[in-house]
């Protein structure tokens, strides 16, 4: 009779554990359905133009030429009137308004407004370009917190109006980059130009020393 409650409390022992078990397991597999449902569908990464060395990204590090890149690519559009910069500044405007902050899309558009109404658009064309050897460097990205820089990008500007030129300058512009992961499918940056950090300057050209310099 002894043999016999040994085994029936072994077999009860034995329930036991295994329903233990299973508790430790559906508790497991709630916590890591609950990870599942609360991690985010997409994760962005931001790689470096020169992988050739390797690179080791973080989710959120975004690196200095990436920023540049942005920058100079959406500023360089912006400011690219081919035909008519009554029509194609306000149409650059809304195209690329997915890349501009709220506040600086209404901020370009009171700079059309204004410049329109001063007539300084109809038949003005506009081409932006870098300086030769004023392109990226680390110098030119600087954080101002965890989530904006200030890019630093010398252009080239030159303006035609009916044909004759009209500006034909060498200027620095300072302009803020923020992070914008506002909709990946339409800007899949996850960053934002927010116009200018401060006033664009000329950048004065010595002649005699065939060199820029800001002014």
């Amino acid at each position: 009779m002894s043999e016999f409650n040994n085994l029936v409390h072994a077999k009860n022992h034995t329930i036991r554990i295994m329903a233990i078990g299973l508790a430790v397991m559906a508790a497991l597999l709630a916590l890591t359905v609950a990870g599942w449902m609360r991690a985010p569908s997409q994760i962005t990464l931001h790689y470096p133009p020169d992988l050739s060395g390797g690179a080791t990204q973080v989710v959120g590090d975004i690196p200095k030429a990436n920023l540049y890149s942005f920058a100079f690519y959406i500023f360089q559009q912006l400011n690219r009137w081919p035909n008519d910069g009554r029509q194609d500044y306000f149409e650059r405007i809304h195209s690329l308004r997915q890349y501009l902050t709220p506040d600086c899309f209404e901020e370009r558009l009171a700079d059309y407004e204004y410049r329109n109404n001063n007539n300084e658009l109809t038949g003005r064309v506009r081409a932006v370009w870098e300086i030769p050897g004023r392109g990226f460097s680390f110098g030119r990205v600087k954080p101002t917190s965890n989530t904006s820089w200030v890019v630093g990008l010398d252009f080239h500007v030159q303006e035609t109006l009916r044909a004759e030129k009209v500006k034909d300058r060498l200027i620095h512009f300072p302009v803020k980059v923020v992070a914008y992961d506002v909709d990946p499918q339409l800007n899949p940056w996850g960053l934002a130009l927010d116009c200018y950090a401060s006033s664009p300057r000329v950048i004065e050209v010595t002649a005699k020393e065939g060199t820029a310099s800001e002014g």
